[in-house]
């Protein structure tokens, strides 16, 4: 997808409201509607161009990227973890942003560093959701489903589906409180590593 679902959420109802000079909250009302018309089935719905055209804004997907650069920040688990995994594991990324987007996160604190390969779902016209896509991954980078750990932050699109095809995956849920009920729900990425770390019998 060419913008994170909750930068859009954030960018979208913005230009919205200073356009037709309306509260946020009216915007964010209408604009959440017309989302779900679309749906997260329809490929479309991961393209910031696309909802920029649909809404009618003035503006291109790479002005706000490039405004949205400034603002980009991370976890304060983020970095210690990459540090750590990256030691003993090759870290990819797997994810339905487009490339462009995902490189302003990598330039982050220079994370990019930390990883051996980028996947971008949306690049290669599908949603990361699918089956298609994990096995895609696999593939290219010559690895079983079974061998690969997976984790992130969408219940069903990073945690069920990966599952159904034998990938070792763990749900990112910071907030709700879904964790509680996934097998291998974690609140965040330092328990995400306590997890890995007593499976293979490390306590370090």
């Amino acid at each position: 997808r060419q913008m994170c679902i909750r930068d859009r959420r954030e960018v979208i109802p913005e230009l919205y409201a200073r356009k037709n000079e309306i509260e946020i909250e009216e915007a964010k009302g209408f604009i959440e509607r017309e989302y779900d018309k679309i749906g997260e089935y329809d490929l479309r719905w991961y393209s910031l161009d696309f909802w920029l055209g649909y809404f009618q804004l003035d503006v291109r997907e790479k002005e706000i990227l490039g405004e949205y650069a400034g603002k980009v920040s991370l976890y304060p688990d983020v970095l210690s973890t990459l540090e750590k995994l990256s030691k003993n594991y090759q870290l990819v990324i797997a994810s339905c942003m487009g490339n462009d987007f995902i490189d302003i996160k990598l330039r982050k604190r220079n994370i990019k560093k930390y990883f051996k390969r980028v996947f971008s779902a949306v690049s290669i016209g599908l949603i990361k959701k699918e089956k298609s896509f994990y096995l895609a991954l696999c593939s290219n980078l010559a690895i079983k489903p079974g061998e690969l750990i997976h984790i992130g932050d969408h219940y069903e699109f990073d945690y069920l589906v990966p599952r159904e095809i034998g990938i070792r995956a763990f749900f990112l849920d910071r907030n709700s409180g879904k964790q509680k009920v996934s097998l291998d729900g974690v609140k965040g990425l330092h328990d995400f590593t306590r997890c890995l770390c007593a499976e293979e019998g490390n306590s370090d």
